[in-house]
């Protein structure tokens, strides 16, 4: 049986910059882009867990920062703020050309899900993926772990997991998953880690 594969998105796959975000609308906002970075961030974590839908997320945020703009442009600005890790995706596509089974399991939301599920088309490559706003759980709770190796019929000790943070590799840990914390400067790393997996 082959080693399946845990991918996080953010700063794995796709490299992001709310920053992008909060320059676009603080052209049409009262606020300065770092104004709005910090308030912005509280509605996020809703936004993450599926508490509040897109359009209650740009209603909500429009109201705290006094956005005066278009509603699409909104929408666009906050979801157009990822760069694709191309060694990254090279390694998605060698492993799947190989047969590995690959899964997401990402902290997003139902802005950027969308979005870069139509924008980037490594996203089709895999199996089949565990969003947060989906489920209503976020990494590291260690619960989005279990329902990962439940809905996908993982064995965690065949399975490696990558993700950029720390906190949410030490879970991953826990739920018995070998874990790598990715950083663009570690890709080599990775690519030792994998071929250094025991067959």
């Amino acid at each position: 049986m082959p080693h399946a594969f845990l991918f996080d998105i953010g700063n794995v796959i796709l490299p992001f910059d709310y920053g992008l975000t909060a320059h676009k609308l603080a052209a049409h906002a009262s606020c300065s882009p770092s104004e709005i970075l910090q308030r912005v961030t509280p509605l996020s974590i809703d936004l993450e867990l599926g508490r509040i839908s897109p359009d209650q997320f740009i209603d909500k945020v429009s109201e705290l920062i006094g956005y005066q703009g278009n509603r699409d442009y909104f929408h666009t600005a906050f979801a157009d703020i990822f760069d694709p890790n191309l060694p990254l995706i090279a390694l998605i596509e060698s492993l799947k050309s190989e047969g590995h089974p690959l899964y997401l399991l990402s902290n997003t939301n139902g802005i950027h899900a969308p979005f870069f599920e139509a924008a980037y088309p490594v996203f089709q490559l895999f199996d089949g993926g565990i969003y947060s706003h989906e489920v209503g759980l976020m990494k590291p709770d260690p619960a989005i772990f279990e329902l990962a190796k439940s809905r996908f019929s993982l064995d965690p000790r065949r399975t490696l997991y990558i993700d950029d943070l720390e906190a949410n590799c030490a879970a991953g840990e826990a739920a018995g998953f070998r874990s790598f914390v990715y950083a663009k400067d570690r890709h080599e790393a990775l690519l030792d880690l994998i071929r250094a997996l025991p067959h």
